[in-house]
């Protein structure tokens, strides 16, 4: 590897890791007001995106160990906000979203479509889209070569789903 590309990976790293550090700071200011956190909102918006889902597949797109996944389940099924159908190994239990679970996503993305307060949505109006197309398609090779397909594959399936039922 030469200087060059371990300068430029690090570049990659530090915009990616300064990026999702701010906008995970924003998501838990505008989450405020449904007092709900970060972590047990980005449990229920998965699961909003899947009829059933193991406990291992909900590790693998919340991109989190098992230990912080099992403490937002069982938080969130205390709630009321999600039901988890009991199998004898606990990384296949099936969970799913209740009513309320459902409405709390629900609301956040009517809320978002109708005036969001989140600045990364504000800011990608200022972006020229053929901009953004570049960067969405180089995002998406780094996540399938680095994360795996089957994340980029749920990713692109849930933005389509959010896409279709939201227009």
């Amino acid at each position: 590897m030469s200087k060059e590309q371990l300068a430029k990976s690090y570049k990659v790293y530090a915009y990616t890791r300064g990026l999702n550090s701010f906008i995970e700071n924003d998501l838990t200011q505008s989450l405020k007001k449904h007092e709900i956190t970060l972590p047990s909102f980005r449990t229920l918006w998965i699961l909003y995106f899947e009829k059933k889902m193991t406990m291992t597949e909900l590790n693998y797109i919340a991109q989190t160990n098992f230990s912080n996944a099992f403490r937002q389940v069982t938080k969130l099924k205390e709630e009321g906000l999600i039901e988890i159908e009991n199998e004898k190994d606990s990384r296949n239990k099936l969970l799913t979203l209740t009513e309320a679970g459902r409405q709390i996503v629900r609301n956040f993305i009517e809320e978002h479509i109708l005036q969001s307060d989140l600045q990364i949505t504000k800011l990608l109006d200022k972006i020229p889209q053929q901009d953004l197309a570049i960067f969405i398609k180089v995002a998406s090779q780094l996540s399938s070569e680095l994360i795996g397909s089957a994340y980029t594959q749920w990713v692109t399936k849930s933005t389509n789903s959010l896409l279709k039922d939201h227009n």
